[in-house]
């Protein structure tokens, strides 16, 4: 049995600094630190190589981790974002056992732990979704298109990101299901909370029930600028969201030599346009950034 969750709610979440871990990434329960690995597949990371690490991670002011995937993915996809089979944890990491020791052992040394989930699309599998557990009928998908143009949300919400099969959260079996996973997935393990990918590629009112199955702190990945139409996701659909409108506003001030006065602008459009400012997410550095 895995621990409970130490927490769930946003409050809780205010004060932790997370560090986020690849898990395939980070180290090898064997120990074995030779760089021969080709980043294009996986390099060996596992569970059992975040557990042993624990107190580096402390060391350096983090109470909070935030972790890859979990299902099976298709092939090489170390990164844990072309799930295969929702039922199975990913071999290449550990085994169920190896994911609540890892958990248990985070919050004896109180560290939270929040699991990053995709339940927009699946491994790239084109058309053939046979392949997919449980999602292996074509109904499950939405109809065959590309995101072309990000300012049309509706083609961001129905077409694929990346040709990535996109999930039809419509769907009674898929919507069902998918929150079923979450549930389960939250308390057979004990996360304590969730890092939501892809978040504006999915309706906000899936969302809003996605997170009630959670249970815990939800905060979403919205790659865009706009910070009304980010802020919009704010109580509508998850508990918070990550920063990137202040990023974006970083990456102009002091990689573009912009007006410092652009932060100030940017903090009091903030201020108006999210429910609360002091639980998003803001970041350094992350996978994609």
């Amino acid at each position: 049995m895995a621990a409970p969750a130490l927490a769930g709610s946003a409050s809780e979440w205010k004060s932790r600094s997370i560090y986020q871990i690849i898990t395939d990434r980070f180290w090898r329960d064997d120990d074995s630190t030779e760089n021969n690995c080709d980043l294009h597949t996986y390099c060996g990371g596992t569970w059992k190589g975040i557990e042993k690490n624990l107190d580096y991670i402390t060391g350096m002011g983090f109470d909070a981790i935030w972790i890859s995937p979990i299902p099976e993915n298709l092939g090489n996809d170390y990164h844990g974002y072309a799930a295969l089979n929702w039922f199975n944890v990913n071999p290449h990491f550990g085994t169920e056992d190896d994911l609540k020791d890892l958990v248990s052992a985070c919050h004896d040394k109180g560290v939270w732990v929040m699991l990053d989930v995709v339940a927009n699309h699946v491994a790239p599998v084109d058309l053939d979704f046979s392949q997919i557990v449980p999602f292996n009928d074509p109904d499950h998908y939405h109809s065959k298109c590309d995101i072309n143009n990000w300012n049309d949300y509706n083609e961001v919400e129905y077409c694929r990101l990346s040709n990535l099969p996109d999930l039809n959260q419509d769907n009674q079996f898929v919507r069902d299901t998918l929150k079923q996973w979450v549930s389960d997935t939250v308390s057979t393990y004990g996360f304590d909370g969730l890092r939501v990918d892809t978040t504006p590629e999915v309706k906000r009112e899936f969302w809003k029930e996605y997170a009630e199955a959670a249970g815990v702190f939800t905060i979403g990945e919205i790659f865009n600028s706009n910070v009304d139409y980010v802020a919009s996701y704010q109580g509508q659909a998850l508990d918070a969201t990550l920063n990137y409108p202040f990023y974006w506003n970083l990456q102009s001030v002091f990689g573009d030599h912009g007006s410092m006065y652009g932060i100030r602008s940017l903090i009091a459009a903030e201020l108006s346009s999210f429910p609360d400012t002091s639980v998003l997410g803001l970041f350094i550095d992350n996978h994609d950034n």
